[in-house]
């Protein structure tokens, strides 16, 4: 390797070293002529059908080979041995984390070997006890979506059960965030490319590509390698598309209103909502079967109407201070400076006294202090006067209020990505993805943001970045390893 190489390879290996093990696949297999004879040192080759990428590998004395962690894509399989004709395999799907193993006889009928290749089951792990999903890109991009949020596709794989709208937790309420055959929704593992993508506070999904820059994603649930053992729970593994040996780009707008929908059944009134998501891709060579790029933007904006929960809220009465329809004050004023603070107000004690309470003083009960559950106004403290002049009344029976206000999102996501391809075995990745979001929420149910009433809402300024880069360097060689390959 050249210097410039071996700096690349470094680099590669220093901010992500094992990458590829989580979003690359395996191709093995065995080789025989037609009277079942182990065919010893057959060349086998493995070419991407779209990028032209090459990879070879050589049987051993058994007959059999393995080309380890080749990217995710379909292959081409070319077989040739001395006083044989060459065989070729099409169409050979090779999917994340899977394990292709194929058995191919020389000399015999190829249709029939191609048949057999190309019917290799990937859902079928005969080589680990890994057990997952794959959605390739046509699943992606065809199955709907309604605010394309790829990881909305989660909920149809077995065993999984989405938490949106369960209010569990901060962050419950992302498409992302699931339940794995019981396990937390707080403890999967999110990769993109091979590299962490969930943010530190609640561990939910912080980059989410666009469905368009998606080549595959899958989700393992049980019995996941050892290499994988991050989190608790499912692993998620996400590959996105690269380029390829010809230029292709797509442009895309879709907009959504509520025009055609119904009051819902608890709103006041119906909620406005407007939707629009637009963006595109393009992708292509930027040198002929070596050094490809693919990019992307999408950007969203989103207004929706959305209706508050019952929330209970202080009466006009009870915001005078007269609370004399509930229960009778319990308790006890025990600290000193509490009502040394009360005594400093103006006016209030003397309010207590006019109205028979008792002096304000430690150890004095608060029901001897504001007789009859009166609190003098004079005693009210001026902030708080003031913040609950801003709440509304109730207007949901005799204390229960529910409104109906506005909501507003946007995002900006870019994605680029760079493939590079030193030699048929060894080859560098590179990929950077941003995005950046505003969400104005009218009512909030986490206690550290606000409240559901109006004018208690959160505002939300968000950017998530990711550079990633992925060294993949693979040795030709003889497989040793019998055991392993039968």
């Amino acid at each position: 390797m050249t210097k410039p190489q071996l700096l690349a390879a470094g680099i590669a290996l220093l901010f992500s070293a094992s990458a590829f093990a989580q979003n690359s696949g395996d191709l093995r297999g065995s080789v025989h002529d037609k009277d079942g004879k182990p065919v010893v040192s057959a060349f086998v080759i493995a070419e991407d059908s779209h990028s032209a990428v090459i990879r070879a590998a050589s049987t051993n004395e058994t007959g059999q080979f393995e080309i380890a962690s080749l990217p995710v894509g379909e292959y081409l399989l070319q077989v040739t041995a001395d006083g044989h004709a060459k065989l070729e395999v099409h169409d050979i799907r090779l999917n994340i984390g899977n394990v292709v193993s194929l058995d191919l006889v020389l000399g015999s009928d190829q249709a029939k070997a191609v048949e057999h290749a190309a019917q290799a089951d990937a859902n079928i792990e005969s080589a680990n006890s890994q057990l997952g999903v794959v959605m390739d890109a046509i699943a992606v991009s065809k199955l709907p979506l309604k605010a394309r949020d790829t990881y909305e596709l989660l909920q149809l794989q077995p065993g999984v059960e989405s938490t949106v709208g369960a209010n569990l937790f901060y962050g419950s309420s992302q498409p992302g965030v699931v339940s794995v055959s019981g396990g937390r929704a707080r403890s999967n593992d999110y990769n993109v490319n091979g590299a962490h993508a969930a943010e530190l506070f609640v561990n939910a999904p912080s980059i989410q590509p666009s469905p368009d820059t998606i080549h595959e994603f899958r989700v393992i649930s049980h019995n996941y390698d050892a290499e994988l053992g991050r989190n608790s729970a499912s692993v998620l593994n996400v590959e996105t598309k690269t380029g390829t040996d010809s230029f292709h780009g797509t442009v895309y707008d879709f907009l959504r209103n509520d025009a055609l929908n119904a009051r819902g059944y608890f709103d006041p009134e119906k909620n406005a909502f407007r939707q629009n998501e637009f963006g595109g891709t393009f992708g292509g060579p930027i040198r002929k079967n070596q050094t490809f790029f693919f990019s992307s933007y999408e950007g969203r904006r989103l207004t929706m109407g959305v209706t508050s929960p019952v929330v209970s809220l202080p009466t006009a009465q009870e915001r005078s201070g007269d609370f004399s329809q509930g229960p009778a004050f319990a308790g006890t004023l025990t600290d000193a400076t509490v009502a040394q603070v009360l005594n400093s107000r103006p006016g209030c004690a003397a309010a207590v006294a006019s109205a028979g309470g008792a002096p304000i003083a430690a150890n004095a009960s608060y029901a001897s202090i504001f007789p009859g559950n009166k609190i003098p106004s004079q005693c009210f403290d001026a902030t708080a006067a003031d913040l609950l002049s801003t709440v509304p009344l109730p207007n949901f029976g005799t204390d229960g209020f529910r409104a109906s206000a506005i909501s507003n999102q946007r995002q900006d996501q870019g994605t680029f990505r760079i493939d590079h391809s030193f030699s048929s075995q060894q080859k560098l990745a590179a990929y950077y993805y941003i995005a950046d979001g505003y969400a104005l929420n009218p009512f909030s149910t986490f206690q550290g943001d606000g409240a559901s009433i109006p004018g208690f809402g959160d505002q939300t300024d968000s950017r998530f970045q990711q550079l990633s880069l992925s060294h993949s360097w693979a040795v030709t060689a003889k497989a040793t390893n019998e055991a392993r390959l039968a």
